[in-house]
């Protein structure tokens, strides 16, 4: 906007006493930012749950993808486009956009697109008058109007039918919604979409629109599956579950013996952080108090794939890792015999079995000390 902003001065607050106007130099900025907005709102409302950000890990190898979101936040009226599989957190990561944008005060309403035929999906966006069709008794506001002011996630949005992207499209290019049986209205909503599947190749096969989703990837973020994060990361990961699942249900700290966590960092999780969520419930519900689960108390699938060589890591230093634990595990834990077998000296023995439990050889006692300690 092209402004002129001045401000006046009381007399007793300027140096020659008398009252004063003073003209307020702007700057131009290429980027919209909500920051100040946002304060505002938040003081304005208690909306946002204060736990609701710290209900989630977020590790190194995510952080570099929230640090581009909070940008992304701060710049108002932008579509997000969220890639990533099942179960990597995409809902989470559109509700930390919401909450740390201007928009935070407002409502965040999630839909599963995939969830629902055309016809209820089109009168849950949109709503729906009086008369409209068969049982519409009274009139329904759709969530672009509930969502007003605020943020909508429009999760699986690759799944969505030709007819239905055309309509989207015409949303997001004009900001007017339209009611079954009503008439145009004006919205003001953020939407973040979010999808498993790869759009480019919907695209060119004919199955999504070019022009729809050019509008959606305006700012692109992507969530990578746990199976392509650090072992450290992993690590990190598992344990802050454990630690929080087990005060979520009010269950004794939760202890994972050795092996059973090595089985647990060496799957590789097809479904992602929500099942390895879930492996932790699974664990934690079945396990007695002050127990240690052992290998054979995880799931079956994990056991069994694990055994058969299955990695979710590539790299050498964690298949050799893996071997060498495997052959130690047939020795029945001698150190000595797995060695003699491996062709190779004890102490790379010890040393890998530390690396893959997770702890650093510099922390544990060595050979000469725990002799020295002995006598």
């Amino acid at each position: 906007m092209r402004t002129h902003l001045v401000q006046t001065r009381a007399g007793k607050f300027s140096a020659n006493g008398k009252p004063e106007i003073l003209t307020i130099e702007v700057e131009r900025t290429a980027t919209p930012v909500t920051a100040i907005l946002r304060q505002q709102q938040l003081q304005l409302t208690s909306a946002v749950p204060e736990t609701q950000a710290t209900d989630y890990f977020i590790g190194e190898a995510l952080q570099p993808v929230y640090n581009r979101a909070r940008k992304v936040a701060q710049t108002d009226k932008v579509t997000v486009l969220i890639r990533g599989e099942s179960g990597t957190g995409k809902e989470h990561l559109a509700r930390y956009v919401h909450q740390q944008s201007g928009r935070a005060g407002k409502p965040f309403l999630p839909i599963n697109c995939s969830a629902l035929t055309d016809s209820t999906l089109e009168s849950r966006l949109f709503g729906y008058c009086k008369g409209a069709f068969t049982g519409a008794e009274k009139n329904t506001k759709g969530l672009f109007e509930e969502a007003h002011g605020g943020t909508l996630f429009l999760d699986e949005i690759g799944d969505i039918s030709p007819a239905l992207q055309l309509t989207l499209l015409r949303v997001l290019q004009s900001g007017e919604i339209q009611p079954l049986g009503g008439t145009p209205r004006t919205v003001d909503v953020r939407v973040i979409a979010a999808t498993n599947a790869a759009l480019e190749e919907r695209c060119r096969a004919g199955h999504f629109r070019w022009d729809l989703f050019y509008r959606l990837a305006v700012a692109e973020l992507e969530l990578p599956a746990l199976r392509d994060r650090p072992r450290p990361d992993r690590e990190q990961l598992l344990a802050w579950l454990v630690a929080f699942k087990s005060r979520q249900l009010q269950h004794e700290p939760l202890r994972l013996a050795a092996g059973a966590r090595r089985q647990l960092l060496d799957y590789s999780f097809p479904g992602n952080v929500r099942e390895l969520e879930s492996v932790v419930e699974h664990l934690l519900v079945f396990s007695e108090p002050g127990a240690t689960v052992e290998l054979e108390d995880l799931p079956t699938r994990i056991r069994t794939t694990t055994a058969q060589g299955d990695s979710s890591s590539l790299l050498l230093e964690d298949v050799i890792g893996q071997h060498i634990c495997k052959v130690l595990t047939h020795c029945g834990g001698i150190k000595s015999r797995a060695a003699l077998l491996l062709g190779v000296e004890e102490r790379k023995v010890r040393k890998y079995q530390l690396l893959m439990e997770g702890t650093p050889p510099s922390s544990r006692p060595n050979e000469k000390a725990r002799r020295s300690t002995k006598s």
